[in-house]
């Protein structure tokens, strides 16, 4: 007789999404499915647009690329409406 040991599948999740914050501004969010190797960037803020659809290797690079396009003490506050 055969003996099936079950193995733990190290497969990712279906989908993988990540909400990028600034302070405590959601200014968008990051998500990928289980084929695609990046995450692609979805604004939340008028002020993230230019973010909107680049892929990002990690949540963490997504994060960076929008603290750079903060200019602190330039117009204030982040704007939350779009």
């Amino acid at each position: 007789m055969s003996q099936f040991h079950s193995v733990p599948s190290r497969a990712r999740p279906a989908q993988q999404a990540y909400v990028i914050e600034l302070g405590e501004a959601q200014i968008g969010l990051v998500s990928r499915r289980a084929d695609e190797r990046d995450f692609t960037f979805v604004s939340a803020s008028a002020a993230f647009r230019a973010l909107d659809g680049q892929r990002f290797a990690t949540p963490g690079a997504a994060e960076v690329a929008a603290r750079r396009l903060v200019r602190p003490g330039r117009h204030g506050p982040l704007p939350l409406a779009s």
